[in-house]
């Protein structure tokens, strides 16, 4: 899954940013925001490169294309600047569409405007790739395209979007923890982005209101 270049991205371990996948690419790519969110304000991609590390970590391009954008971003600065700067854009917007579902909240139109706009640039790079179950839609792997870098996000994105899985989104249950996730359970009952960090977390602060209340 990973690459030599990618086992730290924006001064964390790589692994940090998938502890808790969200059961989706562009679900994951929101969780990579959390250090953005939270108090700290810490970004994790920090650049360019972090982005296509990023990328590649995640299985959304393969190591050949991730080196083909990586050359591509050192012959254009500016424009590899640019690029990573609308992709933390498009995260933000994204993960403010989801955070407002599991609220029940509608999307504000510019966040949804930033997503189609996104989609539509990055079109002209999609490809159909044959499946074991038939076809899937994918990113074109012999471009240099900086632009093509956004694709598979766009694209996980409108697919959950416009897909019943939506139903099933949900935030961590700890209001500081931003991330994002699909619950799979039988009986919707996931609570936490994972048990072994927000869940026992909640815990330990239930147990200590309740030993203040029984004081």
């Amino acid at each position: 899954m990973r690459s030599a270049a990618s086992d730290r991205l924006g001064g964390k371990p790589l692994a940090e940013t998938f502890r808790c996948p969200g059961g989706g690419l562009c679900l994951d790519f929101c969780n990579s925001g959390q250090g953005a969110r939270g108090r700290g304000k810490g970004e994790w991609i920090t650049g360019f490169a972090d982005l296509i590390d990023w990328l590649e970590a995640a299985d959304a391009i393969e190591g050949a294309h991730a080196a083909r954008l990586r050359a591509a971003g050192a012959k254009s600065p500016e424009a590899a600047q640019e690029l990573w700067q609308r992709a933390l854009h498009f995260r933000e917007a994204l993960a403010r569409i989801f955070v407002a579902k599991t609220q029940g909240h509608g999307a504000d139109p510019a966040d949804l405007a930033t997503i189609h706009a996104e989609y539509a640039r990055s079109a002209s790079f999609a490809r159909l790739a044959p499946t074991a179950e038939g076809f899937a839609w994918g990113v074109d792997a012999k471009t240099a395209a900086l632009d093509a870098a956004l694709r598979p996000l766009a694209s996980s994105a409108v697919e959950l979007l416009t897909s019943t899985r939506l139903a099933r989104l949900r935030r961590c249950g700890n209001e500081t923890c931003y991330w994002l996730f699909l619950d799979e359970t039988r009986n919707g009952s996931r609570r936490w982005c994972e048990m072994a960090s927000c869940g026992n977390l909640m815990k330990v602060r239930r147990h200590r209101a309740k030993q203040q209340r029984n004081a």
